[in-house]
């Protein structure tokens, strides 16, 4: 289908506004959500793969799925809160196991677990692909009583000691189905610490208490998605994944709308390293992802380096199904583009309150494709130690606070200026049409400093699912640059 056909799709579907909710005042709107339930209350089947589920996201605590009854959440309940959560009407979330035991979040700010579609037009839909099929979620923190846990009077003392171990509640929009959502409930477990500190263990002392999946009502995913997009009909997210995925791959991407300007100069950079020439060992990039190791996700079956991994398939489980992971019969990764990439190109960018903005370009004059990462503010390297980017505008971090606030230089990415909002894109280079990261075996991108001179950028290219390293450069910026991005760092933090 050409550009234009597109363009012609989208005028029919998305321009009319969705009016499901007509000229209804905010708080109307979310009663409005709960019309066709019972009491105001959706109650909703919750399900766990159970122990023996290995493709977990950490390491799991002795009492995970223990017992059939107890600390399995199989039952969910989303209800209206009783007050108001700042301007809006928030949710409160109960989710309860066979004996009773309940954790609550009350005042859960829900838009946050709808996607927003920055694009207008035909860029929209790849967007909207990157943003409903990535993991992203909001967290509730103990420590600031964002959650509330009521024990069953049945409980047993042991399992009562391991409710109190209890300090996080994720609760995230998972990226293999629309719809399907997981609560993760995470405890600390400080019983063998000496014990972790003399072996090669780095784990922190985070368990997965609990961990379950639920399947919210389309209708209501849908209504929540279109008081976030009301200017998008909710019929996008009915298109299948592979879908949406091939009408996108006709889009060519407008990166002057990105970036809310233009290219201002290169900078001139040196490249000291490229991971596959240097031949540079891979080992997890976080020492406390030791979990990965324990359930053969991280390659050490034998010493993969950033070389040799480009010279076979990936052997990483995929998903089928778009249900959960399994290994059985999956295809594998082939990401020996990757061989080709070995050049970076760094430009800085026109914004109004600072030059310092970048686009890192990933490309190489005999590969195919190009990795472009916009709007990066390379002086907020300074407070995360790897920044991560997923693919697609503006895109969730994996997790981030029910109550966030601003601090120095970081945003929660829902309060990110439009003109500064970070985009990263898989595109041909000889079309600068989009392309699927997920088929091409990548899935994100981290930029981080080598040292305290800050001079020297890291970027390392993850694979898709099983998030293992599998390219790297290191890039040193001009010291003119590195001086003002100094400067612009105390401006902030001081």
């Amino acid at each position: 289908m050409n550009s234009s056909k597109i363009t012609l799709l989208f005028i029919t579907i998305l321009i009319t506004p969705f009016s499901l909710f007509g000229n209804l005042n905010e708080k109307d709107k979310w009663k409005n959500l709960f019309k066709n339930y019972p009491d105001n209350k959706i109650v909703i089947e919750a399900f766990c793969p159970g122990l023996d589920y290995k493709y977990d996201v950490g390491e799991k605590d002795a009492f995970y799925h223990k017992d059939e009854n107890q600390l399995v959440f199989n039952k969910v309940t989303i209800e209206p809160c009783q007050n108001m959560f700042r301007d809006l009407l928030g949710l409160k979330i109960t989710f309860e196991d066979n004996v009773g035991n309940k954790i609550i979040t009350d005042k859960t700010n829900i838009l946050k677990l709808a996607p927003k579609i920055e694009c207008k037009g035909e860029m929209s839909i790849p967007e909207m692909l990157s943003e409903e099929y990535n993991r992203f979620g909001i967290q509730f923190r103990g420590w600031r009583n964002e959650f509330e846990i009521i024990k069953s009077p049945n409980i047993s003392p042991e399992y009562s000691e391991a409710m109190d171990r209890i300090y996080r509640i994720q609760l995230v929009n998972n990226c293999l189905e629309p719809t399907k959502w997981e609560v993760v409930i995470d405890a600390e477990d400080y019983s063998d610490f000496k014990k972790r500190r003399k072996s090669e263990n780095q784990l922190n002392q985070r368990r997965i208490i609990a961990h379950s999946w639920f399947n919210v009502p389309m209708d209501f995913y849908k209504a929540l998605f279109s008081i976030k997009n009301p200017e998008f009909q909710s019929s996008l997210i009915d298109l299948s994944y592979d879908e949406m995925s091939s009408r996108s791959e006709n889009v060519t991407i407008d990166f002057e709308s990105l970036r809310g300007g233009s290219i201002e100069e290169e900078l001139k950079t040196e490249i000291i390293e490229i991971g596959h020439q240097s031949e540079r060992p891979i080992i997890p990039l976080d020492p406390e992802e030791y979990y990965k190791k324990q359930f053969g996700l991280i390659l050490h079956e034998k010493q993969y380096n950033y070389k040799n991994i480009l010279d076979t398939e990936l052997p990483l489980t995929r998903f089928q199904d778009r249900g959960f992971y399994k290994s059985e019969n999956a295809d594998p990764f082939y990401v020996q583009w990757l061989k080709h990439i070995d050049d970076v190109k760094i430009n800085r960018l026109k914004k109004k309150d600072s030059n310092l903005y970048t686009e890192i370009r990933i490309g190489g004059e005999y590969s195919p494709y190009e990795i472009v990462l916009g709007n990066v503010d390379l002086a907020l390297m300074n407070e995360q130690i790897l920044c991560g980017f997923l693919f697609g505008v503006n895109t969730y971090i994996t997790n981030i606070r029910n109550k966030s606030t601003p601090h120095s230089m970081g945003y929660d990415p829902t309060q990110y200026p439009d003109e500064k909002k970070p985009y990263l894109y898989l595109i041909d280079k000889k079309t600068g049409t989009w392309l699927n990261n997920q088929y091409k075996g990548v899935e994100k991108v981290y930029v981080s400093y080598d040292d305290i001179d800050r001079d020297i950028v890291t970027i390392h290219v993850l694979s898709y699912e099983r998030i293992v390293p599998v390219w790297m450069a290191r890039v040193k910026l001009p010291s003119d640059f590195v001086e003002q991005l100094r400067v612009r760092r105390r401006l902030f933090n001081y």
